[in-house]
């Protein structure tokens, strides 16, 4: 988190401040003086490219570009605790399993309230994903969909810059490029963590010492092996799975789009 914030920050200052700066004044030739924002905008009662106007506008930019960096950086922070938080339950269910198959029990009884507690645990881990899934997927399909845009069109703008030979610019839109990239591969790692410890889990369910049981209790485990056998997944608004495959495809998907958009321009 500490690297998502230092160079989301880094490289949003840069692009908001930096290039606008860089480029300075543009002249036209009908003699009309461009001053460049960090976001363009057209107003209809005033003119925003004459002071003090500019200045308002341009800082009034730059403080929404650190809003929206600050909301980026905490919701990413929020969905990575969920997502390791419900790795934690799922290690704490699978020990449970792992206890109860070990065949240290021996009354009936205690192994039924064993049983019960499992179920129960299961239970409350598929109640907490649902509740994770509404805060968390849509901002991981606002993530995967725009990032997959952004990576094409930053790429395309560092190949303008370096036809231009403006090194500052190619330096700052790698930045925005590597911005980009870490922090589709963080939403889509917290995702893969989270798919990994599910499978773990329905591992260990069909690996089950079964045979140390009753077998009036033994029958008690094919609910919990049916239940297991459904991955435990975070889903971008239940379009693709939040996973180190799909930033693959990001990537695949990414660098299609910049080579149609070079052939076409």
């Amino acid at each position: 988190m500490l690297i998502i914030v230092v160079i989301m920050y880094t490289s949003g200052l840069g692009y908001r401040m930096v290039l606008p700066l860089l480029k300075g004044k543009i002249i036209l030739p009908n003699n009309v003086t461009i001053r460049l924002l960090p976001c363009p905008t057209y107003f209809t009662f005033f003119n925003e490219l004459v002071s003090p106007y500019y200045e308002m506008i341009f800082m009034l930019q730059l403080l929404a570009g650190f809003f929206i960096y600050t909301v980026l950086s905490g919701t990413i922070g929020i969905s990575l605790m969920l997502s390791l938080h419900m790795c934690s339950l799922l290690k704490i269910l699978r020990r449970k399993m792992i206890n109860l198959a070990d065949g240290s029990i021996i009354s009936e009884n205690i192994m039924q309230e064993k049983i019960v507690d499992i179920v129960e645990y299961q239970t409350k881990i598929k109640r907490f994903l649902g509740n994770t899934e509404l805060i968390t997927q849509y901002f991981c399909f606002y993530e995967i969909s725009c990032n997959t845009c952004l990576i094409c069109f930053i790429g395309y703008c560092i190949i303008l810059e370096w036809e231009n030979h403006n090194i500052i610019a190619i330096v700052v839109h790698f930045m925005l490029l590597g911005t980009c990239i870490f922090v589709t591969y963080i939403v889509c790692y917290i995702g893969q963590l989270l798919l990994d410890e599910s499978n773990n889990l329905a591992r260990t369910c069909i690996t089950l010492n079964w045979y140390h049981f009753p077998i009036r209790k033994a029958r008690c485990l094919i609910l919990i092996i049916i239940m297991s056998n459904y991955p435990i997944k975070l889903t971008a608004a239940k379009v693709v799975d939040v996973s180190l495959t799909t930033f693959t495809d990001v990537m695949k998907a990414a660098m299609g789009y910049l080579n149609m958009l070079r052939e076409v321009t």
